[in-house]
């Protein structure tokens, strides 16, 4: 069987994971839960955002494994129109921003080595965990959602790194 767009696609989340890390790593202590408006992301929730988007869309929902996040950690870094409690700038109301970034690490590596395990036969396929009938049109199709986790952690990437030019 062939694994060329595979390996591409594990090439590039590769790329977010380690990317992502480099940009979290330089925000500054004092950025990393300042918001430019009450309400808004901030660094830290969007580091916890990947993670918990990546523990549910792709190892819950595409390759239907058991979640590792800790206890309300989803609720925590889901936005509002998924249940997520509402944004604080309070470090208290999360975990410690090296245990964020910790569990996204770990949680990228989970998917990376679980696409790993894919065909490229597999990416027209739907997906078959217990996802909400209210997303199934945009989560198509296992090629569909790997391309929209590559765009939504450049994305969030991207925030990370301008809330943390902003801030300073």
């Amino acid at each position: 069987m062939s694994k060329q767009k595979l390996e591409l696609v594990i090439e590039q989340l590769t790329i977010c994971k380690g990317e992502t890390l480099r940009i979290a790593g330089t925000v500054a202590e004092a950025d990393r839960f300042r918001q430019l408006k009450d309400g808004k992301a901030h660094p830290a929730w969007l580091v916890g955002h990947l993670a918990s988007s990546a523990d549910t869309i792709v190892l819950g929902w595409m390759l239907q494994r058991e979640t590792s996040l800790p206890k309300g950690f989803r609720k925590q870094f889901a936005p509002d129109f998924a249940g997520g409690l509402p944004i604080t700038a309070s470090p208290e109301d999360y975990p410690a921003w090296d245990q964020v970034l910790g569990i996204y690490d770990e949680l990228m590596g989970k998917v990376i080595t679980g696409i790993g395990e894919l065909e490229d036969s597999d990416f027209p396929s739907p997906l078959k965990g217990n996802i909400p009938d209210s997303l199934r049109d945009f989560f198509s199709s296992v090629g569909r959602t790997l391309n929209i986790m590559v765009l939504h952690d450049s994305y969030h990437r991207g925030q990370i790194g301008m809330l943390s030019k902003l801030n300073s």
